[in-house]
């Protein structure tokens, strides 16, 4: 069945073939003339004219008639709806990865069943001999159907295949890493060898909400394949906005306050938060809150009166979308922390250590933190207090006060040493590696860190790229150590180095469990710039959390991070409920879900929880409880996991940001589930438009229309010159 891509050139055709029978039908011509000798003395008249009633030379008449309609048709392109060439054939074969996103945003109501259209409509548009892969990721990506499976399932048992894996599509808790799901599907499209036809197509086509809170700063740094195409396709919600939920601290007073966060979509600014008890009942009246589009505002809530049950939660009411609308509240509060230092006790001295050290602390968002001095102004020492799990030296200490510090580590304490000079070295002698050297360093202009380690320690907070740069942090002054190899395992663990390779930061542990973290420059400005370092605080921070370990109280995490169940407790025996109730201990601990690649051939599994490997991923926001035996009774801490803050922010980015962040305008291609349907005539209209460009039928007509007219004139001629010799 044949189609016209121009159908008002075949109209006009039609009317215009038409013109040759009137003209001829209307034309008045002389009658035959007919010479007589007989009348050549008579006068002459003018010849009569008469009607034609009849076709004289139907030939002609019909090569004139056939040649018009063939041009007219020519011109309203013809084309054939059927498959013209298979795609193996034209070796214009595609290979198509669909990444689908599945992280917590995409819990908002009406956004699976987009979801589920939008794989559907990939489904439709490809053909038989295109390789299609599919994957959802998150924070990991993970391959529902690899290419491998796609190109050994038969063509009829395809679209069963995506039924299957779309109806078991279901978000998860999880932040929503794009660039880096992104550009890892890119990677694989473009290395895989045969994945399309000369002509073909490698193509990424993402399925998301696309929202203000995805992850795309890594497509900054990445580099796009130019062979591979992205097709976006952003979905969204049955309704826009979306206000969240997260849970703030009072440092000092101890309050228990929430943040509500609005989106800036959002069409709904007034709220309320209500409080409810373990059974999930309300409790008190709800909090009425005003939220601005796109701003945040903290509250306290309001306390409850004694007759009433604990409260153990908030949520916001009014809001429909409730992925990120419940957190939970702290049952047990932890006390205030205590530290020694031993070194200057002038606070207000900027040249010392004591200085920045006090600062840091004081900026410690979850728990009070007291600082004892164990040197009094007067000089004389007090030993170390029983319950004193850190001490911290930044200057050179008395006899008495190292022996107290020996005996410390000895139970198990921990102790940082920031070495300010090499006399301070010699003084703390009995708590250095044995054999240890020491000896002032040479520094030209300055010194900066090179090897850092940032496998579990001191340092681990920054093991995220975005954390990982010390290199503007600058050091005038150090010393340098030199540690006795011979010691083989109980040698100390160099955490980090100088650019020189000297060590910076060492880490020690006794027989007891005690350790000793020497730092060999300390952090006051005639040392260095790392007390101005943002890097400063966040490491103090950790030294007293390692050296602390919760006893009681809370956690405020998110939903994603890991966790050591060891390092928090200090226990190798713990156990660990999760919101569902669910008990997971060291034995029983699930091994760590892997981020499949697109291939699963090349899939690469994270290592399994063993006996040195037991961190634990918070998968599902709710409270897990941390539960763990000591010589003073049961021990627990209630670890508060919420979804990422930046999941709640659900506005969607807007249609260029793929272009502001380097993407080529030619590669990248958005599309929304609200304006495709209006899209769909001009994509009948395109498909149209290619099958008549392959075709091309309008080539053979106009040459049969030319040829009909070359045809005609030379009958036409014929014909004349044949009526003119029976006229002789």
């Amino acid at each position: 069945m044949f189609e016209l891509l121009a159908p008002v050139f075949a109209v006009a055709g039609g009317l215009i073939a038409g013109v040759p029978i009137i003209l001829h039908m209307f034309r008045r011509t002389p009658a035959v003339r007919m010479p007589f000798s007989i009348v050549r003395f008579l006068t002459p008249t003018l010849p009569k004219t008469t009607k034609r009633a009849t076709v004289e030379h139907w030939p002609l008449m019909l090569l004139r008639i056939l040649a018009v309609a063939l041009i007219a048709l020519a011109f309203a392109r013809p084309f054939q709806r059927i498959t013209v060439t298979t795609a193996a054939e034209s070796g214009s074969a595609d290979r198509i990865a669909v990444l689908v996103d599945a992280s917590a945003s995409m819990r908002r109501d009406g956004l699976r069943e987009a979801v589920l259209g939008e794989i559907q409509k990939v489904a439709e548009e490809l053909d038989a001999e295109d390789t299609l892969s599919l994957a959802v990721f998150s924070d990991s990506t993970r391959t529902l159907i690899t290419a491998a499976e796609w190109k050994q399932t038969e063509a009829d048992s395809r679209a069963a295949l995506i039924q299957r894996t779309i109806a078991a599509y279901d978000p998860d808790w999880m932040s929503t890493q794009t660039a880096k799901a992104m550009l890892g599907a890119a990677d694989e499209v473009a290395r895989e060898q045969g994945a399309a036809g000369p002509d073909g197509e490698r193509k990424v086509v993402l399925i998301t909400d696309f929202q203000e809170g995805s992850d795309l700063d890594a497509l900054r740094s990445g580099t796009w394949p130019d062979s591979v195409k992205l097709d976006l396709r952003v979905v969204q919600p049955t309704q826009a906005g979306n206000a969240g939920l997260s849970l703030v601290e009072e440092e000092r007073s101890g309050k228990i306050r929430v943040r509500v966060t609005n989106s800036g979509d959002a069409t709904v600014t007034k709220y309320s938060l209500s409080s409810f008890d373990a059974t999930g009942k309300p409790v008190g009246t709800p909090l009425t809150v005003d939220v601005g589009g796109g701003q945040r505002r903290t509250f306290t809530m309001p306390e409850v009166a004694d007759d009433q049950p604990a409260v153990t939660g908030v949520e916001i009411l009014n809001e429909p979308h409730a992925f990120d609308n419940v957190v939970d509240l702290p049952i047990d509060e932890r006390g205030v922390v205590r530290i020694a230092h031993a070194g200057s006790s002038d606070a207000n001295n900027a040249d010392s250590m004591r200085y920045y050290l006090q600062r840091a602390l004081d900026g410690n968002d979850t728990d009070p933190i007291e600082l004892l001095d164990l040197l009094g102004s007067d000089g004389v020492a007090l030993p170390v207090p029983e319950r004193i799990r850190l001490v911290i030296v930044t200057e050179t200490i008395p006899e008495g006060l190292v022996r107290s510090l020996n005996e410390f580590v000895d139970r198990g304490g921990a102790v940082l040493i920031a070495l300010k000079s090499t006399e301070m070295a010699t003084a703390l002698k009995p708590l250095l590696p044995v054999n240890t050297g020491v000896e002032e360093a040479t520094v030209k202009d300055y010194a900066m860190l090179g090897q850092i380690d940032f496998t579990g320690g001191l340092l681990s907070p920054f093991a995220d790229a975005r954390f990982a740069d010390f290199s503007s942090i600058r050091f005038w002054h150090y010393r340098k150590l030199t540690i006795d190899e011979s010691q083989g395992s109980s040698a100390p663990r160099v955490i980090a180095r100088f650019d020189s390779g000297a060590p910076a930061i060492l880490e020690s542990t006794t027989p007891s469990g005690g350790k000793i973290i020497i730092l060999t420059a300390g952090w006051h400005p005639d040392d260095s710039q790392w007390a101005l370092s943002t890097r400063f605080p966040p490491m103090i921070h950790r030294l007293v959390q390692l050296a602390n370990p919760r006893q009681s109280g809370h956690q405020l995490l998110e939903v994603g991070q890991r966790i050591d169940p060891r390092e928090i407790s200090g226990q190798a025996d713990w156990s660990l409920t999760t919101p569902d109730g669910t008990v997971r201990t060291p034995e029983r601990t699930p091994e760590t879900k892997p981020a499949i690649a697109m291939d699963s051939a090349k899939s690469e599994q994270q290592e399994p929880n063993t006996a040195t490997n037991q961190t634990v991923i918070l998968e599902t926001p709710g409270q897990w409880i941390l539960s763990w035996p000591s010589s003073d009774g049961p021990k627990s801490i209630s670890l508060l996991v919420t979804v990422a803050a930046s999941e709640s922010r659900t506005e969607p980015l807007p249609a260029g940001q793929l272009q502001a962040l380097g993407m080529s305008s030619d590669i990248a291609k958005v599309k929304t589930n609200t304006t495709q349907e209006t899209d769909a005539n001009a994509a009948a209209q395109l498909n149209a438009s290619e099958l008549e460009s392959q075709q091309k039928f309008w080539r053979w007509l106009l040459v049969a229309g030319l040829s009909c007219l070359a045809v005609e004139s030379l009958l036409a001629a014929f014909l004349e010159r044949r009526s003119g010799m029976e006229l002789a």
